[in-house]
């Protein structure tokens, strides 16, 4: 009986660790995307920020893949099915440099990685809410695309390498997946929260990435 109780504290402890650190993915998601936000490429920005972007969102970045690594298998298929590694793919000022450069030269608006962020936001809802009813097993055993839009929605086949040489090695080290910028009605649904959120804060309360977004509006 003795053991039987201490199985089931450590099994309660382990519960309690996942959702810790699901936690914590949140409030490194919620601070990075913040501090994404603020200092996004295609923005004006004359900080000494300007070509790489603050230093902590590497350090950021690496949190959450550490948290979402720590989560299991699981997790991290259901997080990367919704872009995770689309919206966090450096982690460190090489890479960071070159995705900026990249999202300046494609014009990328912002309202593509907010609704990714958004999707991200809604899913580490679901793993704490399943964790907190003792759901971790059945959340394992969750098919990767299950209530999720995936990523794919985004991503294109990567364009050809150039042919100049130059330029070939150049990018021939870049692993930056390419978004697929036609696809404007996830950007249209950000742009109306947006609108939206200027009068109220309805969306806010439900999402912390739409608090976000509200908090730059100044509204």
């Amino acid at each position: 009986m003795h053991i039987l109780n201490r199985e089931s504290e450590e099994t309660r402890s382990y519960h309690m660790d996942k959702l810790q650190i699901a936690d914590t993915l949140q409030t490194a998601h919620n601070e990075y995307f913040s501090l994404l936000m603020k200092n996004y490429p295609t923005f004006p920005n004359d900080s000494l920020y300007a070509d790489f972007g603050p230093p902590e969102l590497c350090d950021l970045a690496t949190e959450v893949h550490s948290c979402a690594i720590a989560l299991g298998s699981s997790a991290l298929a259901r997080l990367n099915h919704v872009g995770l590694a689309v919206l966090y793919p450096f982690d460190n000022p090489v890479d960071l440099y070159n995705w900026r450069q990249y999202v300046k030269n494609s014009r990328i608006d912002h309202t593509t990685y907010a609704s990714i962020a958004i999707r991200i936001d809604g899913e580490l809802k679901r793993l704490r809410r399943t964790l907190q009813l003792g759901g971790e097993a059945a959340y394992d055993s969750l098919p990767p695309d299950l209530f999720l839009v995936s990523k794919e929605r985004y991503v294109q086949i990567a364009p050809p390498a150039p042919s100049n040489p130059t330029l070939r090695e150049e990018t021939s080290s870049i692993h930056i997946e390419t978004l697929n910028i036609t696809n404007a009605v996830d950007s249209a649904a950000v742009g109306r929260l947006e609108e939206l959120e200027k009068r109220t804060t309805v969306w806010s309360n439900v999402s912390n990435i739409v608090s976000v977004l509200r908090s730059l509006l100044g509204a």
